[in-house]
C-alpha cells in the first residue's frame, strides 16, 4: 500500500544557496507551486528576516502561512491514490491469473456444474467471481480518477489564483486611471 504524503509543511528550513529552499521565491515555487507567494512567506516572517528580504541564512527556520488549498500536497495525495489504484489492478490482475491458472478445479460432475452455474436460483461461482472482479477493477478505477479529479482541482487553482490576480490589476489599473 503507498502511504498518503505528510500533512502540508507549516515550517521550512533555508537550504545552501542553489537549493529549491535558498530563497524565498525558491520556497514559495516548491511548497505553493507560485513563486509570487514569496512575499507572504516573508511577511509572516520578517521579525526573523529582518527589512531585507534577501537576508535568508542557512539553516534559519520560517513559518510558512496557512493556505486553503495547497497544489502540492494536492498532487502529492493525487500520486499516491494513483499508485494505489495501480497496485490494485496488478494485483487483480494476478489473482485473476492464478484463478485462471487453476482452471475447472470443480469438476466436470452435476456437483460441479452446480457450483460454477449455479443452482437453484442462486448464482454461482462463474457470475460470482466475474462481479467481484468488475467490482475490485471499478474500485481500482475510481482511484485512478479521483487522482486525476485532484489533479485537475490543483490545476484549476493556479489558473484561478493567475485570474484573480489579473482581476486584480485590472481594477488598479482602471481606478489609476480615473
Amino acid at each position: 500500500m503507498t502511504p498518503l504524503p505528510p500533512v502540508p509543511p507549516t515550517h521550512v528550513t533555508v537550504t545552501p544557496w542553489d537549493t529549491p529552499h535558498s530563497t524565498l521565491t525558491g520556497i514559495a515555487q516548491d511548497l505553493y507551486e507560485d513563486p509570487s507567494k514569496w512575499r507572504d512567506i516573508y511577511e509572516a516572517n520578517r521579525a526573523v528576516i529582518g527589512d531585507d528580504p534577501g537576508g535568508l541564512r542557512v539553516g534559519m527556520r520560517l513559518a510558512l502561512p496557512p493556505t486553503e488549498v495547497h497544489p502540492g500536497y494536492i498532487r502529492s495525495v493525487a500520486g499516491a491514490l494513483h499508485d494505489e489504484g495501480g497496485e490494485i489492478g496488478t494485483k487483480l490482475a494476478a489473482a485473476r491469473s492464478a484463478l485462471d491458472a487453476i482452471g475447472n478445479f470443480w469438476g466436470g460432475d452435476d456437483l460441479g456444474t452446480k457450483f460454477y452455474k449455479g443452482a437453484e436460483g442462486r448464482t454461482g461461482y462463474e457470475t460470482s467471481a466475474a462481479r467481484a472482479l468488475d467490482g475490485v477493477t471499478a474500485f481500482a478505477d475510481f482511484y485512478r480518477n479521483v487522482a486525476g479529479g485532484l489533479r485537475d482541482m490543483a490545476d484549476r487553482h493556479a489558473g484561478t489564483e493567475w485570474e484573480n490576480t489579473v482581476r486584480v490589476l485590472e481594477a488598479a489599473l482602471r481606478a489609476a486611471e480615473q
